[in-house]
């Protein structure tokens, strides 16, 4: 089950961050339903109806056409090399500490914003424009998604311009794009809306 969340979340993160303008790491709507139907059964701890959703996830790939199919990746057979493996899972560890932190700096903007501190809400808005130059994104941005970069422009406006309420807006609309693929942040967040 720790197995199957850890690679559920690198298919997050690597959805978050790939082509596609759902920022999901399917482009057809029947596999996202399926990849979050794993996610919602994962953190329930329910392993069968994970279970099941992956056959209805992976059985939708094999409908489609040669070009869109995906490879599933049997754990039993060979493995990469220890050098490509080390490199993945230092990817992997990085791209995780950048998520965990951008949500622990979300978690202080949000609860700056609720209790009116303009002061602690522009140093939180400043630690994750740092941490969004050393991050994965391109061109420095905190996220890659274009709705949440654009909300994230709009918390720094309003808090230059010492608007606490658009602030408070511009939060609770990025605070809103974490769906089911990103449980984790909208844990995180929530305390904002609490």
């Amino acid at each position: 089950m720790a197995g199957a969340q850890q690679v559920y979340s690198a298919l997050a993160v690597l959805g978050e961050g790939g082509p596609f303008a759902n920022s999901e790491p399917f482009s057809k709507s029947s596999r996202v339903q399926a990849f979050n139907a794993i996610g919602e059964a994962l953190q329930a701890g329910d392993l069968a109806r994970a279970q099941a959703s992956f056959a209805t996830l992976t059985g939708n790939q094999s409908n489609s056409s040669t070009s869109e199919k995906a490879t599933i990746v049997s754990l039993t057979g060979p493995q990469p090399s220890s050098a490509a493996a080390d490199n993945a899972s230092s990817i992997y560890q990085q791209l995780r500490a950048y998520r965990q932190q951008r949500l622990a700096d979300l978690a202080q903007l949000g609860q700056a914003l609720q209790s009116g501190d303009l002061a602690g809400a522009q140093s939180a808005f400043d630690a994750l424009t740092a941490l969004g130059q050393t991050g994965p994104n391109k061109n420095g941005q905190v996220f890659s998604r274009a709705d949440r970069a654009q909300d994230f422009q709009a918390i720094g406006q309003a808090l230059q311009s010492g608007d606490l309420a658009g602030a408070q807006s511009a939060f609770a609309n990025l605070s809103g794009t974490f769906g089911k693929q990103s449980y984790q942040a909208q844990t995180a967040i929530s305390a904002y809306s609490s």
